[in-house]
């Protein structure tokens, strides 16, 4: 019995709501490129100023900033390798 890879499934699902979501949120998109430029910009700040004052306040990583490198780099090479691994199978 061959069951489907659940990411495979998830990236599907996911394609088709943008694929449904893009013939109303398009027009938006073009009629103000800059409005969404700065919504998205804020949010992806917001999120990275946030981290930054959650990690502050854990001691551990406050004496150790190289751990905290370190893991990033670690999750970051894993990302990579899951990458290709998973263009392979494809």
């Amino acid at each position: 019995m061959y069951t489907k890879d659940p990411i495979q499934q998830a990236e599907k699902i996911v394609r088709d709501l943008n694929d449904s979501a893009g013939k109303y949120t398009k027009p938006v998109f073009k009629r103000y490129p800059l409005l969404f430029t700065f919504l998205l910009t804020f949010g992806v700040i917001s999120i990275i100023e946030g981290l930054k004052f959650f990690f502050e306040e854990i001691k551990f990583f406050k004496e150790n900033p190289f751990i905290l490198i370190l893991i990033g780099v670690i999750i970051l090479l894993f990302t990579g390798t899951l990458y290709k691994r998973l263009e392979k199978v494809s």
